[in-house]
This record gives structure tokens, sequence and C-alpha cells, in this order.
């Protein structure tokens, strides 16, 4: 006799196959959440792009050096935590980011971020954790690769491993802010930072990045202001010492800017199509200037500063200090903000000149994993560059495998080469800085075409660069999505509303701008084109009362003129609240009352929903809903006779 199966076995059963993964399951789960296993299973030509994907990790590898180390210096740490940024996050998300071409790492923006956070918060963290400097050695680890040469604006070593511990913090927290971000699907946060407010911002932070260098392109030594209004208080103490530059430094500086732009600009860009990969002029002019810095003895001869000691190995791991999260976490959330909006706005660039999609939640995951686990690796929080990205897309890049091959490239330098640096002046990392922020530079010429396209939004434009400029990033970034929101409103109170007619020699939807179109008698279309809610549903009434004057008012002028038929097209609202279905019922009932037929058409589900369940129609006729214009007119005596009925007006 069979056994018949228990509640047990149906219960194993179930959860076996909803919970117990099997190798489909694990196979579909690895290729979405890595997306780099999908591309070389499914889309990838080892034998045609693995030789594109080589070249253009080594040129990116090549160019990681200097760029990692030039925005690691903004950060007004040594220069050896850019380098470590280059190489533990860019690790995790070759495998875990959906864009094929961005290349991540350092970045400007997010340097001169961490850079006023770590300002703002050094003071409070030395209540958190008591920190002692370890005697010197070229080993990479705490507190070892600091001398003399690497010390920013004359601080003790103490002072930057405080300052670091504030980093690596800040890092962990905006990581874990990402995750708990692509968690709850939040990747459609970006869409609040429209092109303006993300426009406004880059740009101002770029001449905030411009300002910060000054000091080193010129040669001139004194303590960076930071926080509010960083930029006309440091621009006020650059003029106050400028009769202190120093020559040498002046002329490096100048020979290294004009050389890097005029390769980039005349040779990289101009024979694009001829090179095989452009020519990594970074990395050439930091290799030359080492060389005549340590030949000519640049520091004792013309007191030029150099980089310093870059120490040799990797980092040993160290812990953020959990117990100060709670102070960093507001800049942690603007941190985490402000990097997943430069970041996919550079990757959907590439996804749409490439014809591919990005998954926003999955770039979160990537971020959020990248932050976390390279913030054991005193690094900072990870940023695209597109300068970096248009060389790996130029150079030949398919997928995130180039990625890894830039990664093996840092690695070397990590490994054997750092020390080889030390004669560097920084003047070079300034100027290289520089160069590579002209595309953010030139952004200021969008006010031309947004001064053709839309003035509202070039007022956005505006509002959110100079309140960057003036005040700070974070507080910038508040203000131009805070305005940029208030417009909104202000664009449904300044809604249009459209009076239609018929053209003369086709049965077309038309408005009161075409010279051929002609009302028809007696009778009033009006279209109210943006969704009706509270804050334009005055509006609404006030244009209809302008337009069809009721019978008897100001602006009738006579029987001949008067009003008999109004429709109401209502195609155009795509929402409507209760204040906007209210004013439709209010018009409804004004004009009824007057004698005046009212039609309601092309009313879409939502506006109908909220009619229907907030009854504010229940007392009129209800052929004052109807499915279309032609349905209305049909409805209409005057229409019939006139024989306008079978012309076509929407």
């Amino acid at each position: 006799m069979e056994h018949s199966p228990s509640v047990w076995d149906h219960a194993r059963e179930f959860f076996k196959a909803r919970f117990v993964p099997s190798g489909v399951c694990f196979d579909a789960w690895l290729r979405r959440h890595i997306p780099l296993v999908d591309h070389l299973s499914n889309h990838y030509s080892w034998k045609k792009d693995l030789p594109n994907d080589l070249l253009s990790g080594v040129t990116v590898g090549v160019m990681h050096i200097p760029l990692g180390m030039a925005f690691g210096m903004m950060s007004t740490l040594p220069v050896i935590y850019g380098l470590n940024t280059s190489f533990f996050p860019v690790l995790i998300y070759s495998f875990l980011g959906t864009s094929r071409h961005i290349s991540m790492g350092t970045f400007a923006i997010t340097c001169l971020m961490l850079a006023e956070m770590m300002n703002r918060h050094f003071s409070e963290f030395s209540s958190y954790v008591s920190v002692t400097p370890q005697p010197m050695s070229l080993n990479h680890t705490l507190g070892s690769n600091l001398t003399v040469h690497t010390l920013v604006d004359g601080e003790s070593p103490v002072e930057v491993e405080q300052k670091l511990l504030v980093a690596i913090t800040i890092t962990f927290v905006t990581g874990v802010i990402q995750l708990v971000l692509s968690f709850f699907h939040m990747g459609m946060v970006n869409t609040y930072l429209s092109d303006a407010v993300v426009g406004g911002v880059t740009t101002g932070a770029a001449f905030h990045i411009l300002t910060s260098q000054v000091k080193d392109i010129l040669g001139i030594r004194f303590k960076l202001a930071r926080g509010a209004h960083f930029f006309p208080r440091t621009w006020i103490e650059i003029f106050r010492h400028i009769g202190e530059s120093n020559p040498a430094t002046v002329i490096i500086s100048a020979v290294s800017m004009t050389i890097v732009s005029v390769v980039k600009t005349h040779v990289n860009e101009r024979f694009a199509k001829r090179l095989p990969f452009p020519v990594p002029v970074e990395m050439g002019m930091v290799v030359v200037a080492t060389l005549v810095s340590s030949l000519a003895n640049l520091e004792q001869r013309f007191s030029v500063r150099l980089v310093g000691t870059v120490p040799s190995g990797f980092p040993r791991p160290r812990l953020p200090v959990f117990s100060a999260m709670h102070l960093v976490l507001q800049d942690a959330i603007v941190m985490a903000v402000v990097s997943f909006a430069l970041n996919v706005s550079v990757a959907r660039l590439f996804a749409k000149k490439h014809e591919y999609r990005i998954d926003p939640t999955q770039e979160l995951l990537a971020y959020g994993v990248g932050n976390v686990f390279s913030s054991f690796f005193e690094s900072y929080v990870l940023c695209a560059a597109l300068a970096r990205s248009v060389v790996q897309e130029a150079s030949g890049g398919r997928t995130q495998l180039a990625g890894l091959v830039s990664c093996a490239v840092v690695a070397i330098f990590l490994l054997f080469l750092g020390p080889l640096l030390q004669p560097l002046p920084q003047a070079v990392l300034a100027s290289i800085v520089l160069v590579a922020l002209k595309r953010m530079y030139l952004q200021v010429f969008d006010l031309r075409t947004l001064w053709h396209v839309d003035k509202l939004e070039m007022l956005v434009w505006i509002v959110t660069f100079a309140s960057v400029l003036i005040i700070d990033v974070a507080p910038g970034l508040l203000i131009g999505v805070v305005f940029n929101l208030f417009l909104l409103i202000v664009r449904a109170q300044l809604a249009a509303m459209a009076l239609l007619g018929q053209l003369e020699l086709a049965a077309l939807r038309v408005n009161e701008n075409l010279d051929t179109s002609r009302e028809l008698p007696s009778t009033k279309i009006l279209r109210f084109e943006h969704s009706l809610f509270y804050a334009n549903a005055w509006r609404f009434k006030k244009l209809v009362r302008e337009m069809a004057p009721l019978p008897g008012s100001k602006g009738c002028s006579g029987d001949s003129s008067r009003l008999h038929h109004l429709i109401l097209d209502c195609s155009c609202i795509s929402y409507a609240d209760t204040a906007g279905a209210k004013a439709i019922a209010k018009i409804v009932k004004e004009y009824q009352a007057a004698q005046v037929s009212v039609h309601v058409c092309h009313c879409r589900e939502s506006l109908l929903g909220v009619l229907q369940r907030g009854q504010f129609l229940q007392d009129v006729d209800k052929r004052v809903l109807q499915a279309s214009i032609e349905t209305a007119l049909e409805d209409i005596p005057l229409s019939k006779q006139t024989g306008q009925n079978e012309a076509t007006i929407c």
C-alpha cells in the first residue's frame, strides 16, 4: 500500500521549490548581481574584444596614476590615498557595475567635498579616538607614510591621521547609505536632480577646485579656508599672498598646463580616429617632471614643493570609527546622492551611445559595496571621471574587464614604483587637475542654449551655480533642488489654456496660434495644458472665465457672440487632485446655471476616478462626460444644423 505524503512532506517540497537555490536559480542570480559574468558569457567575443579591453585597461591604468595622485592631493591628504581609491573600489565595480565603459576611481568633486567634510568634523573626532603616529617606513602602513613633504599646510602627522579617520568613516557610511537605497530600489532618487541642477553643481564645484589649486600653481603657502564661503575667502587670501609666488613653481605650472592641454586638444582629440589609443600625456608629464626635479634638485635650489614619500605596498586593513558615524551621517547622505548622480549621468551617456541599458538599483549596489569594502583599505568615495571614461571608450574598451586590467597596472605601481615619484612637484599634479576639468568649465556656455530653450531652466542653473560658488557644494545642491521643485509649482501656476478650432483645409486639432483655424459658432473648445491640482486650480477657473465669458458678463459683447456650448478638453490633465476636480465641477455647474451646455471630454482614468469617487458631478447630467470632442459636437444641436459634426476636431 502506498504511503500518502504527510503535511511535513508537502511543507518540505514547498520550501524546497521556493527557497532552496537550484542551479538555474543560482545562475540567474549570478548574472543579475554580477553583470561582468553576463557580459563575458553572452555578449563577449574573446578573440575580438579581449585585445581591446587589454589595451584600454593599460591605457586607463596609466592614466589612473597621475589623476589618482592629483585628485587625491585635493583631499588635503597624502597622494597615496588617492592611488588606493584608484585600485580597491575599481576592483569591486568591475564585477558589480552595469556600465561597460565608465572608469571609476577618484574624481575632483568628491575629493573636494571630502576635504570640506574632513575639515568640518576634524575636531569632533578627537573625542572618539586617540591617534598616535607610528615610526616612518616605506611600507604602506598606518601612520608610516607621513614625512615633512607629505604634510599639507603644515599639519602634523597626528592631524593627518585624524583627517584620514574622518575620510574612511564618511566613505563607509556613504557605502551603507547606498546599499540601503539599493535594497529599497531607490535608483530613481537621481531623477530629482535635473540636468540644470547637475550642471550648476558640477560647474560651481569645478571653480571651487580651480580655486583650491591656485596656491599650488603659484607656489604660495597659506591655510585654505574651508566650509561656507570657501570661494570668496580663498581668493582674498590668494590676492593677499600673491606677491609671495614662487617663480620656478609658476614656470613649472605654465609649462605643464600648456603641454598637457596641447597634446589632449591637438593630438588626442584631433587624431582620435587615427591613434590606436590616446597619448598618455599626464603620465608622461609626471615622469619627465620627476626626472627634471630630481636632476635639477628643484626643492633645495628653488624651494619647489614636492609630493614627498609615496610608500610601496598595500595598506593594512583598518576599521572606520563606528562610534562616530552619527557625526558624519548628514554629510554622507549628501555624498551618497551626489556621487550616485554623477556616476549615473556619465554611465547613461555611454549607455545611450552604445545602445544598452544600465540598472540604477544595481549601480547603487556596486557603489555601496565598493565604498564599504574600500573604506577598510584607506580609500575615498569612488566616483566616475568623464575624462578617464572617454579614454576607456576611445581606446577600445568593451566591458569592465578593462577596469580589472587597469587595477593590475595600478597594483604594480603601488607595489614597486611608488617611491620613485618622491621628487614630483605638486604644481604638476595641480596642473593636471585643472586641465582635466576643462569640459566642466566649458559648461558655462550651456547658458546660451538654455536661454533659447527654457529661461526658467536657465534660472535654475544660475541659482544652483551661484549657491555652490558663494556658499558651498552641499548647501548649493540643496538650494538648487529646492528651487527647481519650487519652479515646478510656478510652471503649474503659469499653465496655458489653448483655444481650439477647426482648420479650413483639414480636419485636425489646432490651437489659437494657427492663422488658418476658425472657431465654431457660439462654441468654445478649451484645453488646459497641465495637470490640475491645488496650485493651479484657481488659474484653470480664471482662464475658462476669461476665454469663454458667461452671457451677461463683462467679456460678453452681445447676442451675436453669446456662448451656448463649452467643451473642456482634458487630454493634457494627467493628474488631478480634489482641488482640481472641484474646479472642474464648479465650472460645469456655473456655466450650466447660465444656460450654457458643458461637455468634459478626453478624461483620463485618473481624472475620472477622482470625479467619480468624490461624486463631484453627481448633480449634473451624465452627458457632461464625453469620450471625445467629436462625440461632444454630435450632442450639440447647433453643430448638427451647420453640418460641422462631420468634421474631426481632435
